[in-house]
């Protein structure tokens, strides 16, 4: 359903011949699994232990590699593909710890989650289609749109994963 309601916003945004390029490749997952498992190397933590690093410090990695190594990525179509398939992984992330939250919490407790994760979904989706709106009928909203659905995304795949993951 998720995945659904990403796919319907994005497409608003994109002419029917980019709506078919939405799904993260094998290439974006590599290099965004690797960032992420950067952000865990001690070496790195020891040379700036002040630096509070997030998994969201990733958001952004595989679409602005996308976005400077594939024809057309710097255009408007471009732009919103390359920022469409990193949303596409990070929802798939989000679902792999929602999945697990599921079979881990118990009953009451996962209702609640669900029930959060509505009114989330909600709020994405009328925070994202705001950022749109904010810029009219420029060709500056379907980027801004994408953007703001990459970084909630991003946002909650990393909230889901804390709650997994606590001491981490």
């Amino acid at each position: 359903m998720r995945a659904l309601a990403i796919a319907a916003s994005l497409l608003i945004a994109l002419p029917a011949a980019a709506q078919d390029t939405m799904t993260f490749t094998t290439a974006d997952a590599e290099l965004m699994t690797a960032c992420i498992a950067d952000l865990s190397d001690p070496k790195l933590a020891a040379e700036n232990p002040q630096q509070v690093r997030s998994q969201t410090d990733c958001a952004g990695a595989a679409s602005n590699t996308c976005m400077d190594t594939e024809e057309g990525g710097y255009t408007t179509v471009g732009m919103v593909e390359c920022t469409a398939r990193e949303t596409d992984w990070w929802d798939s992330q989000l679902n792999a710890n929602y999945t697990s939250l599921r079979e881990n919490l118990d009953a009451d407790l996962f209702t609640t989650l669900q029930q959060a994760q509505r009114s989330w979904l909600t709020y994405r989706e009328q925070n994202c289609g705001f950022e749109y709106d904010m810029w009219g009928n420029g060709s500056m909203r379907s980027i801004a749109h994408a953007s703001c659905m990459l970084h909630e995304t991003a946002s909650r795949a990393e909230t889901l994963w804390r709650y997994l993951h606590p001491e981490g």
